[in-house]
């Protein structure tokens, strides 16, 4: 049997320091980089949820009760962009026809903060118990291209737009009266113009103000405990808008090429993107 160099073996003991000290700082990067987790950004209610643990660490409660809201309320939508992925991958894997409610190829619907979700009766004037607000949030449940910023996008790249019939119920919809959401068609001379409308009818104008409150809530904690108001401005800016822009071109992309499927992988790839470029950029 060979004997144990005491040196050597001394020498292994000064290095367990190093080594845990190592092992730590790798440990703390992947932590932060959520390498890991981004995996399952494709799916909807992890996305929004994802953050949370991190905004309780530095003690952001609101933005925190915020997301983990969101997260519960478009669950039962999530739920059925999923099954809709799923039936979809069923079809291809069985030779089956599978069976949109429109042409995504060509068209795209808009998107709703309400639509689907645990407020969808609340937000329906017929059945909501408060009438008149519901028309009101009804009536401002739109999005991106309902507004002066995207007549400009249609504007600048000479886009038409052509309406198209979808199998997609809207809020005021009943039984007695099926109402259906109209899809939008794009026609641009480039591909980019296409898709920046695309991606801004998936963008809704209540849900980019939602997560701008809660990114301002974060914003005036960091100020208030002295951190450069301009730079720590300037940084959730650009977090916020890296972030939408990523989910809604990603989610276009992959709606218009796959359809349910390449939405919600387009969604989470887009996540990540945006995020990658917030990091990069800061």
């Amino acid at each position: 049997m060979n004997e144990i160099n005491p040196i050597m073996y001394q020498n292994q003991i000064d290095k367990l320091p190093q080594i845990q000290q190592d092992y730590n700082e790798v440990k703390s990067s992947v932590d932060k980089d959520n390498s890991l987790s981004s995996i399952f950004d494709v799916i909807p209610t992890f996305r929004r949820v994802e953050n949370i643990p991190n905004k309780i660490e530095h003690s952001d409660y609101i933005p925190a009760a915020g997301l983990l809201s969101l997260a519960v309320l478009n669950a039962p939508e999530d739920w059925r962009d999923m099954k809709s992925a799923y039936n979809q991958f069923k079809c291809a894997a069985t030779n089956q026809t599978f069976k949109p409610s429109y042409d995504y190829r060509i068209a795209q619907h808009p998107f709703s903060f309400f639509r689907g979700t645990l407020l969808h009766n609340f937000v329906n004037p017929s059945t909501s118990p408060y009438p008149k607000l519901a028309k009101w949030l009804f009536k401002h449940d739109t999005t991106l291209m309902d507004t002066k910023l995207g007549n400009s996008i249609l504007k600048k790249f000479n886009i038409e737009d052509i309406s198209h019939n979808t199998q997609i119920e809207n809020i005021t919809s009943t039984k007695e009266a099926p109402l259906f959401i109209k899809a939008k068609q794009y026609k641009a001379k480039n591909l980019f113009g296409e898709l920046t409308a695309r991606a801004m009818t998936r963008t809704t104008k209540i849900g980019t103000a939602v997560l701008g409150g809660l990114e301002t809530v974060h914003l005036a904690r960091e100020i208030s405990d002295g951190e450069n108001a301009l730079k720590s401005t300037a940084k959730s800016a650009i977090n916020l808008t890296s972030t939408i822009a990523g989910i809604g071109y990603g989610g276009a992309i992959g709606a218009k090429c796959i359809g349910p499927i390449g939405s919600l992988v387009g969604m989470g790839l887009g996540a990540i993107a945006g995020n990658q470029i917030a990091k990069l950029i800061d």
